[in-house]
């Protein structure tokens, strides 16, 4: 069997410290696998094709210029993809996110191979939730002089998701089989196309994440409590509510420290307006010293974070799956999580986390208190949360499933 992947990353042995992680765990299991050969097949900033593996898979990174307004790749790189389509001569092409540049090449060339899209993440719901926490005096104080020259604010970015849909409908109109993490996902699918075959997985987590101790081996002093989020990026993940949930919990917990963790850039007037107007919410209320910028890690510093601290919170707006709540839960930190997508799906509120309206901050910081100060909830969502996490997230089990898709999709067409 082989399987041909239009993914949105070069896999490599370098630590992970970005978005999708979980593609290269499953990717791995899948290629140790027997009669089943993985190939990828990514975009890169090179100037000719380059062909090299990773472990037993292997790689194809093809040179891409900028999308034109339409979303379609440009003539050059769409004719070496075809190209090397054509020589592989898959019998299935996965197509990895609605976004991916080469997206939308299997879909409309008459190329070999089944064609089985899967959406990362459903850009027709990012739009409506991009503004959301925000007043209108908020969204304006997030524009400055960066914003109004490079034509990239916050208004701007809700805009591109808005724009993306357009080309996001088109892909889902023209395949018959789709692979997701969620039924909430596969509402917003049908909605578009009600006419498509619906397949069901889970994400392999990194290895970082198995076989580790869990959250209740720590010890974690009450005096000095830490909160731990990864919501750090577009502002439909929250970040902003999260903070705003910061301001009512120093009155619960003077001492608490918040933990961000994710890539943020410069802070001075050249930075993001969305980072700049949080940067003057933590001044202004005088949460300097509570707020702690970790940057970029990797799945090892992550696992760390995650064992030392009190409470994870995810505060997004909207989630097609959560890899990072499922991550907290197969550690066990205890949780306090957005009622949002598919968030739901991962965890039963009062079980295995707890759950609040998406920007209610006197809610969340209420609920973040609780689980400081309630070591037996804390010490049974966290329990409850692994359970539940190691069942859902076993790495053999979803290399199977996965194997077993691809037998039924070629079994049956």
């Amino acid at each position: 069997m082989k399987v041909l992947w239009v993914s949105l990353r070069i896999f490599s042995t370098e630590k992970e410290k970005q978005t999708a992680v979980w593609l290269k765990a499953l990717a791995e299991s899948l290629a140790n696998k027997e009669n089943i050969e993985i190939i990828n097949v990514s975009k890169s900033n090179s100037n000719t094709v380059e062909s090299f593996h990773y472990g037993n898979i292997k790689q194809f990174a093809i040179p891409t210029k900028k999308l034109n307004k339409y979303g379609d790749i440009d003539s050059a790189a769409a004719q070496n993809f075809i190209k090397i389509v054509n020589e592989i001569k898959p019998d299935i092409i996965q197509i990895w996110g609605t976004e991916n540049p080469f997206g939308f090449l299997p879909l409309t060339q008459n190329l070999p191979g089944i064609k089985l899209l899967t959406l990362q993440g459903v850009l027709s719901s990012m739009g409506p939730c991009n503004l959301r926490g925000f007043t209108l005096r908020e969204i304006i104080s997030t524009i400055g002089i960066r914003e109004i020259l490079i034509g990239n604010s916050i208004l701007h970015i809700t805009k591109s998701f808005f724009d993306d849909v357009l080309r996001e409908n088109r892909m889902i109109e023209n395949v018959q089989f789709v692979l997701n993490q969620s039924e909430w996902t596969d509402s917003q699918i049908l909605a578009v196309n009600n006419q498509v075959k619906l397949y069901r997985t889970e994400r392999v987590l990194r290895f970082e994440f198995l076989g580790t101790k869990k959250w209740v081996n720590f010890d974690h002093e009450i005096n000095k409590p830490i909160i731990y989020t990864s919501a750090l990026g577009y502002s439909w993940k929250g970040l902003h509510s999260l903070l705003k949930a910061a301001i009512y919990l120093k009155n619960y917990q003077p001492n608490f420290q918040l933990r961000i963790a994710g890539r943020y850039g410069r802070t001075d007037w050249l930075g993001e307006g969305y980072l700049r107007f949080m940067l003057r919410l933590i001044k202004k209320h005088n949460l300097q010293e509570n707020i702690i910028w970790l940057g970029a890690i990797d799945g090892y510093q992550i696992v760390n974070e995650l064992q030392n601290a009190h409470v994870y919170v995810n505060p997004s707006f909207v989630e097609s799956y959560s890899n990072a709540l499922a991550e907290a839960m197969m550690i066990g930190t205890p949780s306090v999580v957005s009622f949002a997508g598919a968030m739901p799906e991962l965890a039963d509120n009062n079980k295995e986390a707890l759950f609040y309206t998406p920007g209610d901050h006197k809610r969340c910081a209420f609920l973040i208190n609780k689980l400081i100060i309630d070591k037996e909830l804390s010490t049974k969502l966290s329990q409850n949360a692994v359970i539940r996490a190691e069942q859902r997230n076993n790495p053999i089990a979803i290399a199977e499933n996965q194997y077993q898709i691809y037998k039924d999709l070629l079994k049956n067409n």
